[in-house]
């Protein structure tokens, strides 16, 4: 069994490299920094990936460069995992804070992933804010490895088999949404996202790099995206969408 790990770092956030580095290697986990897509100061139209006609229709709104440029950096993991002999990638983004027992529960859960092909999964959620339409399989180091039939949206954290890896480049583009509401709509659809609870990496808890402040964030946000009128009907409709699925597949595993 082999695993890679990759930081997805923006070649001017010396600082967060720094902090993440000092707590990876507190903890003896290698990994490898993966420069981040800046899309900062770009025009939309010079994403070629992009497809904002798209976007609008799925989210009421179009995305920001910033989000494009997080997207591109994850697909950029998957893609280069793909070219190794790796059989499963561990992929962080820096503004993270790692439990201090992480390579223990990291270790025991790719073994046991390795040794239960039968799971069948695709990506593993390892920075879940809430633990929601959830069947648990196992307990790791005290760590719940749970079904994340519902996939929770923050993709701070994330573990990808090589088969996940696959379908995720093939199916990526053309980008519509932000990378963390891809991976909710397309696990949550197809059941296969697990998750470990209590997440083993949390936020860091400082402002975005490529977003500003918080409050900066929040004053331009609505502003930037060019919301529509069907902004916050399109979001409820995801949202059931992507419940109804999770019940679903929630009420099949429970029933075996």
């Amino acid at each position: 069994m082999k695993t890679v790990t990759y930081l997805i770092n923006l070649d001017s956030s010396k600082e967060r490299l720094n902090t993440a580095t000092e707590q990876l290697n507190a903890v003896n986990w290698p990994f490898e920094r993966i420069s981040a897509y800046d899309g900062r100061g770009k025009q939309l139209s010079d994403f070629v990936d992009y497809a904002d006609s798209k976007a609008r229709k799925n989210l009421g709104r179009s995305l920001l460069n910033s989000e494009i440029g997080c997207y591109l950096s994850h697909y950029q993991c998957a893609e280069q995992f793909l070219s190794t002999d790796a059989d499963y990638l561990i992929v962080l983004e820096d503004d993270l804070k790692i439990n201090p027992e992480f390579k223990q529960i990291m270790d025991a859960t790719l073994a046991y992933l390795d040794s239960h092909p039968e799971l069948d999964w695709y990506l593993v959620n390892l920075a879940s804010k809430k633990k929601k339409l959830a069947h648990d399989i196992t307990t790791l180091e005290g760590h719940s490895l749970w079904h994340a039939f519902y996939f929770p949206i923050r993709g701070l954290g994330l573990i990808w088999s090589r088969q996940g890896a696959k379908e995720f480049v093939a199916k990526g583009k053309p980008i519509s949404m932000p990378v963390d509401i891809f991976f909710q709509n397309w696990l949550s659809a197809n059941g296969k996202g697990l998750g470990i609870w209590p997440a083993p990496v949390r936020p860091l808890g400082v402002d975005s790099d490529i977003l500003g402040s918080v409050t900066e964030q929040n004053i331009e946000r609505k502003d930037r995206e060019k919301r529509d009128a069907s902004y916050n009907v399109k979001k409820q409709l995801r949202m059931l969408k992507n419940k109804t699925a999770a019940l679903k597949h929630l009420a099949s595993a429970k029933s075996k």
